[in-house]
């Protein structure tokens, strides 16, 4: 009786927090009913983006250069959850494809989109080894498809535009899988490391689909990439650019701040500005800023 009245408090107040708990869960999911947030998150030297619909499902395109996407995902996912519905590796170099390798070792992960292209660097074939250990359905991303996230979600795969499964082509930017965001009336453009000569091609295959609200600067705002005439094509009112600070490729170039000033989209940047988040409705984009 004495140790009942003495551990009484501590049991009720361990009901109290987990009550709270799950009352808070229940109003973060009202609140976000409707809504989609997109995660551009600060991995350094690297690409890492984040979609969560409000259903539920969950992307990942790209994971940076390290494990510090693994922290990233902590902080933007529930502390229970620990599964992804889609990872896509954009292409297989060190700066996109090494944060995915940690997120497969750590959460479980419902299916992988790429594009099936050979790279012969070591972490390209650890990645293969783990999704056939760990027996993760893998989709060759094709231009033309289209993959349901959530109601109202699409993601339309753009490129690669030729079938690179297998292949080890001279420049494996060419295999970049780009992919459009659509969520009702608003959309983000996600271009991967894409070169001019890929976005020249875009031109002829999708012009009329390519005007996005967002767009994720191609090859972390690398001078060989983010064409004038690519550029009015998507013709964005806001530009993402993935880069580390002070890095030694000198990105984002001069010329692709300037061509984007010359539109007059607003450029937002992992370098100085950290993670950027956006929330759309289906009507708008809104840079979110939490409480």
């Amino acid at each position: 009786q004495k140790y009942r009245r003495q551990f009484l408090p501590y049991f009720i107040a361990g009901l109290s927090v987990t009550a709270g708990l799950v009352w808070f869960a229940v109003f973060e999911f009202e609140a976000r009913q409707g809504l989609l947030f997109v995660h551009f998150f600060d991995v350094g030297q690297g690409d890492a983006i984040f979609i969560e619909a409000s259903c539920g499902n969950q992307a990942l395109i790209d994971g940076g250069p390290d494990e510090a996407v693994l922290a990233k995902l902590g902080d933007a996912m529930p502390f229970w959850d620990r599964s992804i519905d889609l990872l896509i590796l954009t292409h297989p170099h060190a700066d996109h494809l090494d944060g995915l390798i940690a997120v497969l070792k750590r959460y479980r992960v419902g299916m992988v989109l790429e594009s099936g292209v050979n790279h012969s660097i070591p972490e390209y074939q650890e990645w293969r080894r783990l999704l056939t250990e760990k027996g993760v359905k893998v989709i060759t991303a094709k231009a033309g498809e289209r993959l349901r996230l959530g109601e109202n979600i699409y993601l339309d795969v753009l490129a690669p535009l030729d079938d690179f499964f297998g292949k080890s082509p001279k420049d494996i930017h060419d295999a970049t899988v780009i992919a459009k965001l659509t969520h009702g009336q608003t959309s983000i453009l996600f271009t991967g490391d894409a070169e001019k000569s890929l976005e020249h091609r875009l031109l002829f295959s999708n012009f009329y689909f390519l005007d996005s609200d967002i767009l994720k600067v191609g090859h972390h705002g690398s001078k060989t990439s983010t064409a004038e005439d690519f550029l009015k094509a998507v013709s964005p009112e806001v530009a993402v650019i993935s880069a580390g600070r002070k890095n030694r490729y000198g990105h984002p170039h001069q010329d692709v701040l300037d061509r984007l000033s010359a539109i007059s989209a607003k450029i937002f940047r992992t370098d100085r500005d950290g993670d950027i988040v956006f929330v759309s409705n289906g009507v708008q984009f809104s840079l979110y800023k939490e409480n």
